[in-house]
């Protein structure tokens, strides 16, 4: 779904479209660096460490025996991984800066695309999944 509706928003150019006025917009936007923006001076290193930790994850999911909250929340997270990765990694091959597409502004919240809602999903679920385990 990530990758589908990066290309149908570039694509198609969706500039400003108000979804909901004040609350949900569509806007497509590029960003170079991790969340936020940070570090988007440095998209190599960003997707390197992003490859360590896309590797990380599929170690403790290997390690996981049963279905739990803790499986799921990992697998949230690496789908929005491969989707920003996917896209990131193919950029830097075709010299396109390594930029990813976002195009969700919801109220403050700056732009994002749907692997960075599996990952904020997938992160607060796995923080749930061990706090429940204390």
């Amino acid at each position: 779904m990530d990758l589908v509706t990066k290309f149908l928003i570039r694509d198609n150019n969706i500039q400003e479209y108000v979804v909901f006025e004040g609350i949900l917009t569509i806007d497509l936007t590029y960003n170079t660096g991790i969340a936020f923006g940070l570090f988007s001076d440095y998209t190599i290193f960003t997707y390197i460490l992003s490859l360590f930790v896309f590797i990380w994850l599929i170690v403790q999911i290997k390690d996981i025996r049963e279905r739990s909250l803790e499986l799921y929340s990992l697998v949230l997270i690496l789908s929005g991984a491969v989707g920003n990765l996917g896209e990131r990694g193919w950029n830097l091959i075709t010299n396109n800066d390594g930029k990813v597409t976002d195009f969700v502004e919801l109220l403050f919240i700056p732009s994002f695309n749907l692997a960075d809602t599996y990952i904020s999903i997938g992160i607060v679920l796995l923080l749930y999944s061990e706090i429940k385990k204390d």
